[in-house]
Parts: C-alpha cells; sequence; structure tokens
C-alpha cells in the first residue's frame, strides 16, 4: 500500500504542477513535490513492481491489482490515488482541486488528469468511459450517484484494503455467506466416486487449459441431490489440480437484496486472490437461469479459471452454459450406497452394508449423519442391530412432506401371524429379495438386463378379517423399514389429470425416503380397464396405465391388498411378482389365532 500511496503522491504532483500557488505546497509537503514529469512515474512503477523487490504476502498482492489495471492508466492512476487518500487523508483535499471540488474519495476525472490526459475535454471523457467498466468492478461507489459519470468518486472497500494489506482476518467480510478452500488439505473422503472424480479431473485439466487460451474459463457442472457429495468432488478435484475455492451457497444469493453486487464482489475477489468460484445447492428458483447466465457473464469477464456450478438434478443448466463445460452426475443407487456404507460405517458393522444398501439408499451426507447417530447410540449403552440403523436413517431422512400418505407403526412380525407354511414362504422370499437386491443386481451384473422391473410388488388378495393388513406390519416389521399407507381419498380425483399427479408425487417421494408403499383397497386405482364407451372410460384407463407405468419403473418396495382380485387388471397380476392369497382360516388356524390372541397370564382353561 505505501508504495502504491508513494506513486498517487507522485501523480498528483504532476496533476497539479504548474496550477497551484507555491504556498499549497509548502501546506501539503507531506506528499507534493514541485518537479515530477510521467517519465518519473513511470520509472517509479517499474521499480516498485519489480517482482524480486520482495517477496511477501502483501506485495504479491498488489503485484496482482496492479497485474489487473495496469493495462488502463485511468484506472491505475486511480488506483495509486486511492491508496495515497487512505493512507494520508489530507490528500483529498488537493485532489479536490482537479476534480470539481469533492472531498473524499477519487473520481474519473481527477484520475485521468493524474495520468497525464489534459487534452480536449471529449477526449478525457472518452478514455474515462472506457474505463468506467473495470472501476465499477473494482471499486465502491460513494457520495452522489445522480452526478456525470465521471465525477461519481470512488474508494476502495474494508475487504480490498485488507487484501492487499496481507490481513486475511477481514475474510470475515464473506463468512456470513462465502467460505474458502485451499488445497493440500488432504483428499477429503469420495467413497463410490472415485473412478467418475478421476475422469473428471483429467478433463478438466485438458479442457480447462484450452478454454484459457481461448480467455473463458471452463465451467464445471456437477449435479445431484442435497448433501450426495457435490462439494466433496469438488474438494478432490481442487486437491489434485491444486486449486483455490471460493464457495456461495445459490439460496443465500437469490435470498440478497441486491444479487448482483454479491457477485461482482465474490468475482472480484476470485480474480485478485486466484480463486475458482463454487456455487453450491443450485435449486429450481423462477430466476435460476437467468441469474446464472448473469454470473457466468461477470466471471468470464474477468476469471480463467474452473466456474464450478453444483446443481440439483431438477436444474437443467448445460443448455443455458455460455462456454466450454464438463459435467457429472453423482452416482446413485445401491452399488454407491453400498461403497458408502462400507466406508463410513465403523469398522465393527461393515458386515451389516450389504444389508443396509439394499434396504437404505441414501446420500453420503446422510449416511455420515447416520454415523454420528450410530456413535450416539454406542455412548449411552444402546445395542446396535440393522433395526436400530434403518431407525437412524429415517430420523435423517424425515423432511415431513408426506401429505397424501401417513405413517403405519408395524405393530407385528412374522411369527404372529398364523398362516399356511405356502404363505409364510413367500413372505420370506420377500424379506429374502430385498436383503439380498444389492447382491443379485450389483455383485451378480443382472442390474443391466432389468433397466425396469426391479420393484419388490406384493398383492395380498382374500376376504375381509383374513390377515392382509397385518401380514403387512409383519412385513414392514421383519425388514426393519417404514409403512406408508396411501390415503386414496386424497389421491382419487374426478378432475382429469389430478390422480397421476398425485400418485407420482407418492412414488418420487418414496423412492427417495427408502419407505414401503401400501395401497389398500388397491382395486380402486387399478382396476380393470374398460372399453371406451365415452372421456370417462377413456380418462379411467389412462389412469390405469400411469399406475401400471410407474410400479414398474419404481425400485422400492409396494404392497397391494384386495378383496376383489377378479376386479384387478391382468397387466398388474404380470408385474406383481409376489400374489398371497388368504382364506378363512380352518379349525386348526383358528385355535392358534386365539392363542396367540391371549398373555400367559390369562386362565384360558
Amino acid at each position: 500500500m505505501k508504495r502504491l500511496a508513494a506513486l498517487g503522491a507522485m501523480r498528483i504532483s504532476y496533476a497539479v504542477k504548474g496550477r497551484i500557488e507555491d504556498e499549497l505546497y509548502d501546506k501539503y509537503s507531506e506528499f507534493l513535490t514541485k518537479d515530477v514529469s510521467i517519465e518519473d512515474i513511470e520509472e517509479a512503477e517499474k521499480l516498485a513492481f519489480a517482482e524480486d523487490t520482495d517477496d511477501s504476502e502483501a506485495y504479491a498482492r498488489v503485484n496482482r491489482l496492479v497485474q489487473i489495471v495496469g493495462t488502463d492508466p485511468v484506472v491505475l492512476s486511480m488506483t495509486e490515488l486511492m491508496a495515497l487518500c487512505t493512507l494520508v487523508p489530507l490528500a483529498s483535499e488537493i485532489i479536490g482541486m482537479i476534480s470539481g471540488g469533492q472531498k473524499e474519495g477519487v473520481n474519473l476525472l481527477s484520475a485521468a488528469r493524474a495520468a497525464g490526459f489534459f487534452g480536449k475535454t471529449d477526449e478525457i471523457l472518452g478514455q474515462c468511459k472506457r474505463s468506467l467498466e473495470l472501476v465499477k468492478f473494482l471499486y465502491r461507489e460513494i457520495g452522489d450517484q445522480r452526478q456525470p459519470f465521471y465525477l461519481i468518486p470512488y474508494r476502495m472497500d474494508d475487504w480490498l484494503l485488507g487484501f492487499l494489506s496481507g490481513d486475511d482476518s477481514l475474510d470475515v467480510a464473506f463468512s456470513e455467506f462465502a467460505d474458502t478452500l485451499d488445497p493440500y488439505y488432504g483428499m477429503p473422503d469420495i467413497f463410490g466416486m472415485e473412478d467418475e472424480i478421476e475422469t473428471l479431473t483429467a478433463q478438466i485439466d485438458i479442457l480447462g487449459i484450452q478454454a484459457e487460451e481461448e480467455g473463458t474459463p471452463l465451467c464445471v457442472i456437477i449435479s445431484g441431490e442435497t448433501g450426495s457429495g457435490r462439494y466433496t468432488a469438488v474438494s478432490a478435484v481442487a486437491e489434485t489440480l491444486e486449486i483455490r475455492l471460493l464457495s456461495i451457497d445459490f439460496e443465500y444469493l437469490m435470498g440478497t437484496a441486491e444479487p448482483k453486487d454479491v457477485m461482482r464482489r465474490l468475482v472480484r475477489t476470485c480474480l485478485l486472490d486466484e480463486r475458482s468460484l463454487v456455487v453450491r445447492n443450485i435449486t429450481k428458483f423462477k430466476d435460476t437461469v437467468f441469474m446464472i447466465d448473469r454470473l457466468e457473464k461477470i466471471y468470464s469477464q474477468y476469471c480463467v479459471l474452473p466456474l464450478f456450478l453444483l446443481p440439483v438434478p431438477e436444474v437443467k443448466l448445460i443448455p443455458a452454459v455460455r462456454f466450454r463445460y464438463v459435467a457429472m452426475s453423482i452416482p446413485k443407487g445401491s452399488e454407491a450406497a453400498l461403497k458408502l456404507w462400507r466406508g463410513l460405517l465403523p469398522d465393527k458393522y461393515k458386515d451389516m452394508a450389504v444389508s443396509l444398501a439394499s434396504k437404505m439408499t441414501l446420500t453420503a451426507g446422510q449416511v455420515k449423519r447416520v454415523t454420528e447417530g450410530i456413535e450416539t447410540a454406542e455412548s449411552i449403552g444402546q445395542t446396535i442391530d440393522t433395526r436400530l440403523i434403518c431407525k437412524l436413517c429415517y430420523e435423517v431422512l424425515d423432511d415431513g412432506r408426506y401429505d397424501n400418505i401417513k405413517r403405519v407403526e408395524p405393530g407385528f412380525t412374522l411369527d404372529d401371524l398364523k398362516i399356511d407354511d405356502r404363505n409364510r414362504n413367500v413372505l420370506l422370499d420377500v424379506v429374502r429379495q430385498v436383503e439380498l437386491r444389492q447382491k443379485v443386481f450389483d455383485d451378480w451384473g443382472l442390474k443391466k438386463r432389468y433397466a425396469y422391473g426391479r420393484c419388490v410388488s406384493v398383492i395380498l388378495a382374500g376376504p375381509p378379517g383374513t390377515g392382509k393388513t397385518m401380514t403387512v406390519h409383519a412385513l414392514a416389521g421383519q425388514l426393519g423399514l417404514e409403512l406408508y399407507k396411501v390415503d386414496l381419498s386424497q389421491i382419487v380425483d374426478k378432475y382429469v389429470g389430478e390422480t397421476e399427479k398425485r400418485l407420482e408425487e407418492v412414488f418420487a417421494k418414496a423412492q427417495k425416503s427408502n419407505m414401503i408403499l401400501f395401497f389398500d383397497e388397491a382395486d380402486a386405482v387399478m382396476s380393470k380397464r374398460s372399453e371406451v364407451k365415452d372421456s370417462k372410460d377413456k380418462y379411467a384407463n389412462t389412469e390405469v396405465s400411469f399406475i401400471l407405468q410407474r410400479i414398474e419403473e419404481y425400485d422400492g418396495i409396494v404392497l397391494l391388498a384386495t378383496n376383489n382380485l377378479q376386479n384387478i387388471d391382468t397387466a398388474f397380476m404380470r408385474r406383481i411378482r409376489y400374489v398371497v392369497n388368504f382364506n378363512l382360516p380352518d379349525k386348526e388356524t383358528r385355535k392358534g389365532i386365539w392363542q396367540g390372541a391371549f398373555g400367559k397370564s390369562v386362565p384360558l382353561s
């Protein structure tokens, strides 16, 4: 800063040379000298910013700023005058004499005159106008902004002053909405993403050089659910390529009163401190694409390091990006889940990883929270088993958004059921399929052969009171999974398309939350399609076709109960993996039910 201020003193001395009385030189002798030329200033600048003069952080930062503004003599002059005013406040008085009488800051007119522009007014103003954009990007406007653009004063803000002084403590100016991250902290845990990140890093290394040669940054888009590890992936790339990062949460950016000003400050920081900008958690707003487009425009004007954008899957950014891009989606599914569980579970519980991966497809952030819950449970002496871990998973997953479904607390186990051996074996097959899905589809490689049809679907058919609902509870209890009953009164709607819309919401939420979906009285939405005689028949058939398709695409567990199996559309029956028929119990079964209905303390003689 002192070097900049010294050059600023030379600038203002040159600007007032021959234009002020001698007594003013005595008054401002702290920084004014009588005999200074442009050649003297240029020579002093060469000496002041020689590369081997100093190796301090502050010196490197000042040099970085000078590199940015050095191509514009007016902006360089303004920077030096601002430094002078910062260290010597009295200098504002003499600067005011050549800037229209302003009392603080530096305007473009005074900077142009200090840079040696004393020609025609039109030429001076033309030079000022060319410098305006860079000045507005780097410095803060103060005073009355209704003045002509060349008379609006500017100054360095607190962050920039701290940055140039080598004072990192002033990074708190960003702490409320931005985070800095430097490499060399150690490779983060990237369980399940090793191959994808290695490929992404290689692409960034090659395409980033090409983009830099073209004078634009590379856009890196990493999409995934919230907590899926997008920022971890960026951190791993930054560690390998030795890139420093500055990140901001997109929702915070959208919530600020002046998002463009925040963008400018962020991009300026990335430019001066040589960092890549990371925009985290890009979710769907009305203006999402517009805001990202505006950010890209500002970023591409000044920065060449990669720009990292981390959207949720619903936000499609690739069609809107301005320049070269590479894209990656965080892998999801049982294979990725298994790597996460094996990587993050404590060693003594790793044998549960296969079962948990088959039942629970969580994001990396959610798995980490579950492992924290396991540590807490251990500290208070709880027994850790699959059932407890599943309970912790649901605590992490619960977001309270289940409007059309309601949770049912399982109150029975398979041992409570009084059913014949054939039906019991079918139910055990259901349990085995759920617990071994990961082994069959991923370890044995059958996943590629079953793009559809991985839904575990069971229909329970029989007269009322024969144990269908009790069996649903028992399956949920045996698997340790939450059971949600679909409230058909809230789903079925008389208006065209509304039923399908609500069913889609139910399946989408169930997919994310690893729950068992239970449709009671399933024939209400899955009845046989009829011959189309009027529009009502047409739309009823459309509803049936939709739910057929949705069950086929669903990867979870669907249980259906009906009193009238003959009313279910035959196309459903082809998609149902297990059918359990319940008949009225015989004498021996009834006896077993009665015996199970009473506790041991009840006298039954």
